[in-house]
């Protein structure tokens, strides 16, 4: 049984996982980024707090009613993780009824942007970098010149715009990793593939971000509350992401396997595509696929 693994997701709706803050000129609330090269990217600890949640309904008998005693709280004079439920061993507690904490069996990594939907005047393509596609063993694609661009379809006239970028193109073969999957969506993405240079990777990603604008509601009047507007920007749907899990084996026992720690932790990944993660899930957002489960 494989001890780590990349996990590809694709965004069914956009994703907004919060900053917890503004930068000036821009949205009030932002989404969180990758402080080297500025693109947005989801923590890890997002994902495994969001995981943990879910994989209690992938449980039954015995280890269902545990966990949800123990993410119930059920003894209120004591409330923490109990330290013995498959949850809080797969995915780690902070304190327990014996005052012990553990790290999980099981670690999450950041999930990185692989492949970034954006409108140009011949349609839809999704834009990716040879640096992103070497990190998944794609390694003899050779990275184009900061002002153009490679294909993997043919270009009316050799250029192409992404948002206010008008750059050369050129047709190369272009191909994503076979265990990504083969979903009719995942087929449509290699089709309009972009290699961009990782140089213009991030500008490309930051001035397509979807940005909405709502305004809370005076409950009293049933109207928008004066002085309430506010702006946030998301991941767009149809975001094509990575991330790495990698399981403990080294402390796994014959209880706690390799083999049910992946079990339990691709259980909760699943229910990505139903119940969403990140903020703004009652307005549409979070909904995330899986694609190689």
């Amino acid at each position: 049984m494989k001890q780590a693994k990349t996990f590809f997701g694709l965004a069914i709706d956009p994703l907004h996982v919060g900053a917890g803050g503004y930068r000036l000129g821009r949205v009030d609330n932002t989404i969180v980024r990758d402080p080297g090269t500025n693109i947005p990217k989801i923590p890890g600890s997002s994902i495994s707090g969001v995981c943990r949640n879910y994989a209690i309904y992938g449980l039954d008998g015995d280890e269902r009613t545990a966990a949800e005693e123990c993410a119930r709280h059920s003894d209120t004079k004591i409330q923490n993780n109990c330290g013995k439920c498959i949850i809080c061993k797969t995915f780690g507690f902070a304190s327990g009824r014996d005052k012990k904490n553990q790290m999980g069996l099981v670690k999450f990594f950041d999930a990185m942007i692989v492949a970034f939907p954006v409108a140009t005047m011949n349609g839809p393509v999704w834009v990716t970098t040879s640096g992103s596609l070497a990190e998944l063993g794609l390694k003899d694609i050779t990275e184009p010149g900061e002002e153009e661009i490679y294909t993997s379809f043919d270009v009316t006239g050799k250029k192409l715009n992404l948002g206010w970028l008008y750059l050369d193109a050129k047709k190369k073969d272009i191909s994503l990793p076979e265990q990504i999957g083969d979903s009719p969506q995942i087929q449509e993405i290699k089709k309009r593939l972009v290699i961009s240079s990782q140089y213009l990777f991030s500008e490309i990603i930051n001035n397509n971000l979807e940005v909405r604008t709502s305004v809370s509601i005076d409950f009293a009047t049933g109207a928008a509350k004066p002085g309430a507007l506010f702006t946030y920007e998301a991941i767009p749907r149809g975001t094509l992401l990575a991330f790495d899990l990698a399981v403990d084996s080294y402390r796994c026992n014959e209880t706690h396997t390799v083999e049910k720690v992946w079990e339990v932790a691709e259980s909760g990944l699943r229910l990505f595509e139903v119940m969403g993660l990140g903020g703004m899930n009652t307005r549409g957002f979070g909904r995330i696929k899986v694609t190689n489960l």
